[in-house]
């Protein structure tokens, strides 16, 4: 039987909610520490410690370059009723506008604030929910200045599920949170002696299919990921429990041709306005999996 998904608070291009039951029993369940190098919209890592009593993790260490989303998940985690009271405040605003031209005029205008306000004040963080509800299909893109540049959604309503984001608020309260690039992650978590013991799950920005998207379209950041650099890398980690996501392409298999492949389901992907298409979403691993499925 499969436990119910519970949804990221963040909307977030890419999000493995539809895969996440099938995902999670890949997961190793004796491991006492797990690492997340790549936290994304943090789906992976809210379902998991909701099954948390299906696995061993005593410690969880979770980390993303993506400042916003590493102040956002420690601000829900220290001050629930501040986030809370000011995302409804700027939902409601939003709602109550009577006219889509309004509704854009808006966004925009928190656009402009977000990209201007430094990532210490805390209302950035509720700009960036909002940013991410009501911009185009939940895509975190910047431009060369570091700036966020996705258009409008035309989303007519943002809905706010408040006792949701309070249940996630309560479960993060033992989660480690980091901001750095992986390799200084890893460096960090090197020097405490603890990834011996460590299951680690990797999700790396996807390799660009070159009959869909160009190779230099920038799906994350203002920075393009190398995975061939990535690879060399974490061949180094001392670990023998490495999990990796990935979608399916012949470019992917050759650059992850040392680590076992496995297929978990097909999924549809949208990238930007004109392109949707169907992608298998694949795990590579650096050991033998045994999959045993969650009750």
């Amino acid at each position: 039987m499969k436990n119910k998904v519970i949804n990221s608070p963040i909307r977030w291009a890419g999000s493995k909610k539809k895969i996440l039951n099938e995902m999670l029993n890949f997961f190793d369940k004796t491991s006492k520490i797990y690492v997340e190098p790549f936290l994304g919209s943090g789906v992976v890592l809210i379902n998991l410690i909701n099954n948390i009593n299906e696995f061993s993790f005593e410690e969880i260490y979770v980390n993303d370059i993506n400042s916003n989303i590493i102040n956002f998940y420690e601000l829900i985690k220290d001050d629930y009723e501040y986030v809370e009271k000011q995302i409804k405040k700027i939902i409601k605003k939003y709602n109550d506008f009577s006219s889509e031209e309004l509704k854009e005029e808006f966004f925009y205008e928190i656009r402009l604030k977000y990209n201007k306000i430094d990532k210490s004040n805390k209302i950035k963080s509720i700009y960036f929910y909002f940013l991410m509800k009501a911009g185009y299909n939940g895509v975190y893109r910047e431009n060369k200045k570091g700036e966020f540049n996705v258009p409008f959604g035309r989303k007519e309503k943002i809905n706010f599920d408040s006792e949701g984001l309070k249940f996630i608020a309560q479960k993060l309260k033992k989660v480690n949170f980091f901001n750095y690039d992986y390799i200084e992650f890893f460096n960090i978590l090197q020097k405490r002696n603890i990834l011996s013991d460590a299951f680690i799950y990797f999700d790396p920005p996807y390799i660009p299919e070159e009959k869909v998207i160009s190779e230099k379209q920038e799906l994350y950041t203002n920075k393009n990921f190398d995975h061939n650099e990535f690879v060399n890398f974490i061949k180094k980690i001392n670990t023998n429990k490495i999990l990796i996501s990935m979608s399916e392409s012949k470019k992917a298999d050759n650059i992850y041709k040392d680590f076992k492949k496995y297929k978990v389901d097909e999924i549809i992907r949208t990238i930007n306005p004109k392109k949707i298409i169907k992608s298998t979403e694949i795990l590579y691993s650096n050991y033998k999996i045994k999959k045993v499925e969650i009750k």
